[in-house]
Parts: structure tokens; sequence; C-alpha cells
């Protein structure tokens, strides 16, 4: 038998961009933490869908209200409780790009003190993926043909196949960078999404 690998690439600009960010409200009423709290988140949202993202993208990924405890009295175990936090994440999918950096720079005006990250990504790299394998098993085929050539061989049928593919998009931090965007009253921060590679690599195994 003979067995030859090869790679195949397929750069592709992303086209999806998930933002992380929380709405964090403190108090020492826990019912009006919550209150404040959803009534900020729900001012989120609207603002999310009015600028185009839709309700099926919008994702709460996180909800805690824990309490804020004063030790200065050792006596009191665990503590006195002297008010609550809340911290409420979500997670929104933006699929139009060129509306990214104006949402991300105007969300702290909608209540917003706490942005994670934004990740640009593929939102279906499967296409790409067989691109790239296509190309990866193109490349083996040839380098096999030549090299058969070479030991005065000739291949037969594929008698083993194995693929191994990478695509790992970065998250990219958010810098609040001030400049103001046109219509939405905040800060557009400058974030590029750049490029993505999609690899696959393959070894064909031939009689």
């Amino acid at each position: 038998s003979i067995s030859m690998s090869a790679e195949g690439k397929v750069t592709a600009k992303p086209d999806l961009a998930t933002l992380s960010f929380s709405v964090v409200t403190q108090g020492k009423d826990s019912t009006k933490v919550q209150t404040d709290n959803d009534a900020k988140m729900t001012t989120v949202i609207s603002f999310l869908k009015e600028n185009g993202v839709a309700e099926d993208d919008i994702e709460t990924s996180g909800y805690n209200l824990y309490p804020q405890y004063d030790y200065s009295k050792p006596e009191v175990y665990p503590g006195t409780i002297i008010g609550y936090n809340l911290s409420q994440n979500v997670t929104a999918k933006i699929r139009a790009l060129d509306t990214v950096p104006a949402i991300l720079g105007s969300l702290t005006t909608k209540g917003v003190n706490q942005i994670n990250n934004v990740a640009y990504t593929i939102d279906d790299p499967d296409k790409l993926k067989a691109d790239a394998r296509n190309q990866a098993i193109d490349k083996a085929k040839k380098k096999a043909d030549e090299l058969a050539r070479r030991l005065g061989v000739k291949l037969g049928k594929v008698i083993n196949f194995s693929e191994s593919g990478s695509y790992v998009p970065g998250p990219i931090y958010y810098d609040r960078a001030l400049g103001a965007p046109e219509g939405l009253g905040g800060a557009s921060s400058p974030t590029q999404p750049g490029t993505e590679d999609v690899t696959v690599s393959v070894t064909l195994t031939f009689e």
C-alpha cells in the first residue's frame, strides 16, 4: 500500500458576530434589584431588536442573584447581609456585521455595564469544510500518483481514509474606543472581523 497525506485550506470572511454582555444591578432589597435589572434588560433587548437583531438570536446565558455580606463583625457568621447583586448575562448573534461597531458602542447607554467580548465566526462552516476536504483529497491523489510513477507501480483502489480538521474562531475583546456613531447616540467600537481559515487534513491509503 501507499499512504499519502495532504491539507486543504479555505479562507473566508466571518458572517456572524456573537456579543456577550451583562447588566449588573446592586441594591439593598432583592425584589427591587430584580425589578430594576429586568427593566434595564428589557430596554437593552428592545434596542437590539430595533437594530435588526432577531429575537431567536438573543439568549439569556446567565442569571445570578447573590447577597453581599458585611464581614466587619467576626462574631456574626457568615456575616450580615447588606445588599444584593444581580448579574444577568445575554448572548446576542448579529448577522449584519456592519452594525456591530455602533451596536457595541451604544450598549452602555442602554443599561449594559459589563461587556465581555465579541467573537466573529462563520455561521455554517460545513460547505467550507467540504471545499477544503476536496482540495486535500485532490492534493493527496496527485502526490500519490507522482510517487507511484517514481516507484514504478500502479495505484489501486483506496483502502483507507482518515480526516482531521480545524476551525477555531477567536474572540475579539471589547475595547471602548469612543467615537460617536450616527443615529444611535452612543459610542462606536472599531472592531474588525478579519478572516477565518477552515482547514482539513486527509490521509489516503491506496493498494
